[in-house]
């Protein structure tokens, strides 16, 4: 909506220079055109199909893995291992489930904005968590905000079902996600430092046993 105001203001303002040849105002028309196209770039959706799988832990986030951690601890997961993915301004920030499960955790944390490619981002950033219940025991997800971030979308409710690949929210603009899984779960890495990711299709992990646990 503000994306449409924008370019339509814009549009009447350069209309109105060219009818009263006052071309200044005609030339405004140049960098509103490009700030709507920038944000109109920005809020992007495309379609993504999940790959097929019970074994596997898909991306939550277009963007680049900036951490792969096999020694982390969180109240939700207890002893963990995690990955962490920042989105830059010129990703997709649709966020989607990295695998199937019930909504059973939901927090949100204020906090500072620190640059999401930043480690410290990761404990004193703004941040909303995700706790899902999943065959491969508890999977929690963090959505955290940015250096230009200032809103976390999340309308999930407990006891929702996510379907892997499903959407569930996004940040803006330029953010951090993470996936955390039980340090003991057979779960195999298949991105490294560096990897692009894509939401909802990349396989960042496999699980050796998929299916031997029940949603707990």
């Amino acid at each position: 909506m503000v994306v449409g105001v924008l370019l339509a203001s814009g549009a009447a303002v350069a209309f109105a220079g060219v009818w009263f040849a006052w071309w200044p105002a005609a030339l405004l028309w140049l960098p509103v055109g490009l700030l709507g196209a920038a944000a109109l770039r920005f809020f992007r959706d495309p379609e993504r199909r999940a790959p097929e799988g019970d074994a596997l832990l898909l991306s939550p986030a277009d963007g680049v893995v900036v951490e792969l951690n096999d020694d982390a601890e969180h109240p939700f997961v207890g002893p963990a291992r995690k990955v962490g993915i920042f989105m830059s301004l010129f990703d997709v920030h649709v966020n989607r489930a990295p695998t199937s499960g019930e909504v059973a955790h939901l927090r949100h944390t204020d906090g500072r904005h620190r640059n999401a490619a930043d480690p410290r981002a990761a404990e004193e950033n703004e941040a909303q968590e995700i706790g899902l219940k999943t065959a491969h025991g508890p999977v929690l997800v963090r959505q955290i905000a940015g250096v230009v971030a200032r809103r976390i979308v999340c309308p999930l409710k407990t006891g929702q079902r996510l379907e892997a690949g499903e959407r569930f929210g996004m940040v803006k603009y330029g953010s951090r996600l993470e996936v955390w899984v039980p340090k003991d779960s057979p779960l195999r890495w298949r991105v490294t430092d560096g990897s692009r990711t894509k939401a909802g299709e990349t396989i960042i992990g496999t699980f050796d046993d998929a299916g031997s646990k029940t949603d707990t």
